[in-house]
């Protein structure tokens, strides 16, 4: 099947947006933007995230062998925006970031975020399957909504009646 009509069908799914973060070889701050995540397990706290395998984060997360997946919020379009670049500039210079349990960057104004452990690696094609362990998770005090991707746009959910 041609990979254009295949991410076409592939964009009729709504996903939630996450900023995968960790550190480089300098112990500096990088990350991503990825929509390819999901829960797994919860005895034991296990997720997926599929990384592109040429992506620079990828190499530095396996290289640390942790990573943050923050849960983005629909106020965040331009932060999904910054961290999907692919130049290598400072991502973090002007964002509001601070340092988790782990030592790993934990993106402020998410919905939540989780630092993970990796527990896991499948080959995926073209990307790479994590298998991240939860270890600890950070959870927004405020009632926010999340950013969502359909159809190669960013969305965000109507109000609900309760």
């Amino acid at each position: 099947m041609e990979g254009t009509t295949w991410r076409s069908m592939m964009g009729k799914f709504a996903t939630g947006v996450t900023v995968i973060t960790t550190l480089d070889e300098e112990g500096q701050p990088i990350g991503m933007t990825a929509n390819a995540f999901t829960s797994l397990s919860l005895e034991p706290s296990l997720l997926i995230i599929c990384l592109d395998k040429g992506s620079s984060t990828l190499v530095s997360l396996l290289a640390t062998r942790k990573f943050t997946v923050n849960f983005l919020a629909d106020t965040q379009e331009d932060l999904s925006r910054c961290f999907a670049r692919k130049s290598e500039t400072d991502k973090f210079a002007e964002i509001d970031y601070r340092e988790g349990k782990l030592g790993l960057p934990i993106l402020g104004g998410c919905l939540a975020s989780v630092e993970c452990s990796l527990a896991d690696t499948l080959d995926g094609g073209d990307h790479l399957i994590l298998v991240g362990q939860g270890e600890f998770l950070y959870e927004s005090a405020t009632q926010l909504s999340p950013l969502l991707f359909y159809q190669g746009k960013y969305r965000a959910l109507q109000a609900l009646e309760v």
